[in-house]
């Protein structure tokens, strides 16, 4: 596997200098650089997330190197997984993983900012949802594989967790601590897919997909005496 951070740099200016202005002409005019990797543009309200994504990685160059993204999924509105094809003219394709953090300013002008990593560089988003990792082809890479068998665990262990039920109580192994300073660990399902519960005496809560996904728990059928 080719390093596939070098067909990111490929369609980048360089960074290094560029930090914290903005671009007046080339290839990323009307970006706006800052620290740590960061880029913010102006996205049309009209453009989607992952519209405008699956252009920004998908590009070609006068020798036949090329990217181009296979699919691409958002996850949370804060993470896009997207599986993109690269190779040149000539040679063998691959396909590897990019991982984009996402931020959104819509009060700026520069609306959108994104911060990409490729596989290689094993970011530490392991959210990857299934379709994307079938895309990718074999890789050498210790790194990106160690990467992408993370993804699988949390795959794994996603599908194993009881199914949330409306009515149904769901008990923690350990207390969830809300902001307002109060500890609990078994609630009411209210709305399974918005995450609202409530506890024993009626007092209504949102539990975070975080905690979902991170903390072991049991499905009960009423709350324990």
């Amino acid at each position: 596997m080719k390093d596939s951070r070098a067909f990111l740099q490929a369609r980048e200016i360089s960074n290094d200098t560029m930090e914290g202005v903005i671009l007046e002409s080339g290839p990323s005019a009307g970006r706006f650089l800052i620290s740590m990797g960061w880029t913010f543009v102006h996205k049309p309200h009209n453009v989607t997330t992952k519209d405008f994504l699956k252009k920004e990685f998908t590009w070609e160059r006068e020798d036949g190197l090329y990217c181009r993204v296979l699919d691409c999924a958002i996850v949370r509105l804060c993470e896009a997984y997207l599986a993109v094809e690269s190779g040149d003219a000539s040679g063998p394709k691959e396909v590897f993983a990019v991982v984009c953090l996402l931020q959104y300013r819509p009060n700026d002008y520069y609306n959108f900012g994104y911060k990409d990593m490729s596989e290689d560089m094993h970011p530490y988003y392991y959210s990857c949802p299934e379709r994307i990792l079938r895309l990718l082809t074999p890789t050498d890479n210790a790194s990106a594989r160690e990467w992408r068998e993370r993804c699988w665990e949390q795959l794994r262990e996603r599908k194993e967790r009881p199914r949330l039920q409306k009515g149904k109580v769901i008990q923690f192994e350990e207390p969830i601590t809300f902001s307002s300073g109060l500890r609990e660990s078994t609630f009411r399902i209210d709305d399974p897919r918005r995450l609202w519960v409530s506890d024993r005496h009626g007092w209504r809560y949102k539990l975070s997909r975080w905690v979902i996904e991170r903390i072991p728990y049991r499905i009960l059928e009423n709350f324990p005496a």
